[in-house]
């Protein structure tokens, strides 16, 4: 969980910059949305397809080594970050960031898969799934504070401190390899082609990849209302530092609660897919109207009830995804899963960069997440009545 709170941390320190002057100037952009949205989208799109393509490296050499290795290039990475002199030199740093934490989710999932029975698997997977709203509840006021009072070079340091001093020692710790799991095999053993016999399984599902649609509409929500929502809240909606502080993080606190909540749920009901299409259509429509409301407040509230709705279909995609892929290749599987979602995902805020620039409203922006959102919770409607 700490692991995925520091990672958090790391994807949305450019979007609290996206409003900053000196960040602004340092890259040579000024407040250009389009670049701007695309220092997130080239860090999700290479975050996608290394989920896709690299994901199978848990099941070959062991969750523990690529988390431990991964954690230390994270916090490199962040550093390299914060001494960029130019827009070209931090895109490039965002493409690589993006590429070496593409496989972090699968690798999660596989020490989850081993280390606990079926029947907690909601629990297990709401706790680690946490990281992300506690690390966007935590990590909007914490840049910022981190920012105005200090700069964004030192903001990035920190980052890459945390990374680097705490969560690489951490891991070497308290992580450990099991192959004697139900289902698994030692991570010595496991080849290439046992892994893409395995794979055949839940490619050949049409579940799998109904979940896979379903999954980019998460994804589509949740990388856009990371990248915009500082600003739309600084432009649109006016709210000074102090404010935009609190309502930044309020939904991500509301998102907390509502994967706890999840996460209990998808233990004790047989059916899942319940949980998702309802998280994700309410999410949608709340989030439509936050753009309907005149009042400021009242539009940061609903967006936080939005993503707390959001919250409800997160531990359980992950739940459903691991009774549909075989533990044997479950960090193939939803490397695979997360991957194409990612991918898929990670053109949402460039897509709204693009959009609020040609109509110079943020509000249209937002209508991006709610019409990719909504269309994409429609492929869960043929599992709502499958156990």
């Amino acid at each position: 969980m700490l692991l995925v709170v520091i990672g958090y941390l790391d994807r949305i320190s450019v979007a609290v910059l996206f409003n900053n002057a000196d960040f602004q100037n340092a890259m040579g952009i000024g407040f250009n949305p389009a670049l701007l949205g695309m220092l997130m989208t080239a860090f999700f799109v290479t975050y996608g397809i290394s989920s896709l393509l690299f994901s199978f490296t848990g099941d070959r050499f062991g969750p523990r080594k690529m988390l431990i290795s991964g954690s230390v290039i994270w916090g490199a990475l962040m550093l390299v970050m914060g001494s960029a002199t130019s827009y070209a030199s931090m895109l490039t740093s965002r493409i690589a960031l993006g590429l070496f934490e593409g496989p972090q989710f699968s690798w999660i999932l596989k020490v989850v898969s081993s280390w606990f029975p079926s029947k907690e698997h909601g629990r297990a997977n709401s706790i680690w799934l946490l990281g992300s709203p506690f690390g966007s509840a935590v990590g909007f006021p914490l840049i910022i504070f981190l920012v105005t009072g200090y700069g964004w070079r030192e903001a990035f340091w920190v980052l890459g401190i945390l990374s680097i001093a705490i969560m690489t020692p951490l891991l070497w710790m308290v992580v450990g390899e099991r192959s004697d799991a139900p289902g698994s095999k030692p991570a010595s053993s496991a080849t290439l082609g046992s892994i893409w016999d395995d794979s055949k399984i839940f490619l050949r599902s049409p579940a799998f990849w109904l979940l896979t649609i379903f999954d980019c509409g998460e994804l589509i929500y949740l990388w856009g209302l990371n990248s915009w929502l500082p600003t739309y809240l600084q432009r649109a909606r006016h709210f000074d530092v102090q404010h935009l502080g609190v309502y930044s993080s309020l939904p991500f606190v509301l998102l907390f609660v509502g994967e706890v909540l999840s996460g209990f749920l998808s233990d004790r009901l047989e059916r899942k897919a319940p949980l998702l299409f309802i998280g994700l259509t309410g999410a949608s429509l709340l989030l439509y109207f936050a753009t309907a409301v005149d009042s400021s407040t009242s539009a940061a509230l609903l967006i936080a009830l939005s993503a707390g709705c959001f919250g409800l279909c997160v531990p359980a995609t992950y739940v459903l995804s691991i009774k549909i892929i075989p533990p044997t290749v479950a960090s193939s599987g939803i490397g695979v899963m997360n991957g194409i979602a990612n991918t898929i995902g990670a053109f949402a805020p460039f897509a709204m960069g693009v959009v609020i620039a040609a109509t110079n409203s943020i509000d249209w922006g937002l209508y991006v997440l709610v019409c990719g959102s909504l269309i994409c919770s429609c492929a869960v409607i043929p599992l709502l009545g499958r156990h």
